[in-house]
């Protein structure tokens, strides 16, 4: 095909070569707008035969259609004329046998008056059976007439060629897609919109609902501070913790239900000030135990005290309370003061395990990074926690203060001395509280610090020497040696005064350099002071000596 089409455009392109001007003016020619033309033409005739048969099919279908509905509809009117001239048979019939037992009865009188006794029902014909044959044959005679004119109005009812065209049905040009099946993206986004502004709404709610509680006053708290100054209740008491423990969760930001609501810096510090003055001394005079000095052991509550079963858990909430208040508060001044009332209330914690726990790595905390006076306070508060149940809490205090000793004596300086001092005073003050248990635990960290110099000793690297060359191994040298120095005379802890001096001397002998001369000071003034405090020879003169040879050199 494309070869002929090649060859018929090459044979016109000849006629026209041929062709002079004259003639090729007078000649019939196509443009490309006419070519153009005749293409939409022929598109658009072909269109139209497409619809034009898409018609025929559809009157032909529509067509069909009527004939059945018309061909079941006289079937059906059949059916009905033929019962109905059934029926009239049998009234003829019924008629017919009503005579011939008349004619009966003229002729042969005894015979019929037999049928009467023996067969009655040959005899008894209902009256309503005739008048209902008799209707039946109107209604027959009616039916008939409506069957003709339905025959003259279904031939009327017809549709023409013409009317064919005007009520077929033209399907439309774009269908519709069923609203419940897509959703337009206009839609989705409105509904997201209801559904954000449902979230807002429910917001403020969720706010008015947090909200929810009452109004604390100073009325009420000059109310409760005098009713609790005269004669502390249960009742009291558990208003002024519900009170104080609204005013923790409003500064510590913290959503939960409680009875009561604090509004304003005056009625939360009024609270505060309320709770610490009063309820330690309220719960001595409630739980009937005797007042005690700072430097008295303090009496527990006894698990028979029927006013402490009653008051045991508000306590335990106002702990935990203190203790995140505690926490969150930054300010020196207030810090002091939590910990001094902290410190009259740890007999009530040493009541509660997991409190106790609690307050312990919280006084650590306090004792190795916070202020002088702070620290102080701090320590008072673990050796009182540890002289009460000194079962449960000697071993742990111990873990725990020799860890955070370890960290904050990292980096040492005239200012952070003083405070390296207080902890290895204090942390003595503990590990001889039990000198069986101090011994365990001397015992293993001097032999941690005898294993890090073996290993800088047998491998010469710089890390391995670093390790023992720093201001923590002295220290922990130092906390040993005072330990030592306290313990004295101990039967216990004086095995370890010669395993301590070796690991003094082979810290001396690392390195003998000019460049670590200050830290055999210190290596030469411990050993001074743990042969001074127990009675030990300790040949400390040939490494004085030799900083003259090596400075000498």
């Amino acid at each position: 095909m494309a070869a002929s089409m090649k060859k018929s455009m090459s044979s016109k392109k000849r006629k026209m070569e041929e062709l002079s001007v004259d003639e090729f003016m007078l000649g019939d020619f196509d443009s490309d707008s006419d070519k153009e033309d005749t293409a939409v033409h022929q598109k658009q005739n072909q269109k139209k035969r497409k619809n034009e048969g898409l018609k025929k099919k559809e009157k032909q279908i529509a067509s069909k259609q009527q004939k059945k509905l018309q061909e079941a509809s006289v079937n059906q009117k059949q059916t009905k004329i033929t019962d109905l001239k059934n029926t009239s048979k049998t009234k003829k019939t019924s008629k017919t046998h009503t005579q011939s037992l008349e004619a009966l009865k003229d002729k042969d009188p005894e015979f019929y008056e037999f049928l009467k006794e023996e067969g009655k029902d040959l005899l008894a014909f209902n009256e309503s059976d005739d008048e209902e044959l008799s209707s039946d044959d109107e209604d027959l005679d009616d039916e008939v007439q409506d069957d003709d004119s339905d025959k003259e109005e279904d031939y009327d009812d017809i549709p023409t060629s013409s009317d064919e065209e005007g009520d077929l049905h033209q399907p439309p040009q774009e269908l519709e897609v069923a609203s419940d099946v897509s959703m337009s993206d206009e839609d989705e986004e409105e509904e997201e919109g209801g559904d954000n502004d449902k979230e807002e709404e429910d917001k403020p709610k969720k706010k008015e609902k947090k909200k929810k509680g009452l109004l604390v006053t100073s009325k009420m708290i000059n109310d409760w501070s005098d009713t609790v100054q005269k004669t502390p209740s249960a009742n009291v008491l558990k208003e002024m913790i519900s009170a104080f423990r609204a005013a923790v969760h409003q500064a510590g930001s913290e959503v939960e239900s409680s009875k009561y609501r604090v509004e304003g810096s005056a009625v939360y510090n009024a609270v505060i000030r309320m709770c610490l003055t009063l309820i330690p001394a309220a719960l001595l005079k409630h739980l009937g135990l005797p007042p005690l000095t700072d430097l008295q052991k303090p009496v527990l509550p006894s698990k028979s005290n029927t006013k402490w079963k009653k008051i045991r858990l508000e306590i335990k909430s106002y702990l935990t309370a203190v203790l995140q208040l505690l926490s969150e508060i930054t300010e020196t001044s207030m810090v002091n003061v939590m910990v001094k009332h902290v410190f009259k209330l740890v007999a009530y914690y040493v009541t509660f395990p997991k409190l106790a726990k609690a307050l312990l790595k919280k006084m650590t905390n306090l004792w190795s990074s916070a202020e002088e006076t702070t620290r102080v306070v701090a320590f008072l508060c673990i050796n009182r926690q540890v002289m009460i149940s000194q079962e449960t809490m000697l071993e742990p205090c111990i873990k725990q203060m020799y860890i955070a000793y370890v960290k904050n004596c990292k980096f040492t300086s005239p200012t952070t001395l003083p405070l390296i001092n207080f902890m290895q005073r204090s942390l003595v003050e503990i590990l001889t509280i039990d000198t069986v248990l101090g011994y365990q635990y001397a015992f293993i960290y001097i032999r941690q610090l005898a294993i890090h110099l073996r290993n800088a000793i047998t491998v010469k690297k710089k890390e391995n020497v670093q390790a023992v060359y720093n201001w923590q191994y002295i220290h922990c040298l130092a906390l040993w040696v005072r330990l030592m120095s306290a313990a004295y005379p101990s039967e216990v802890l004086q095995p370890l005064i010669y395993p301590l001096t070796q690991t003094i001397i082979g810290t001396i002998k690392l390195t003998p350099t000019a460049r670590y001369f200050p830290l055999r000071f210190h290596c030469i003034k411990m050993m001074n002071t743990l042969s001074e405090s127990t009675n030990t020879f300790i040949p400390v003169l040939p490494f004085l000596l030799e900083v003259g040879t090596i400075f000498s050199m």
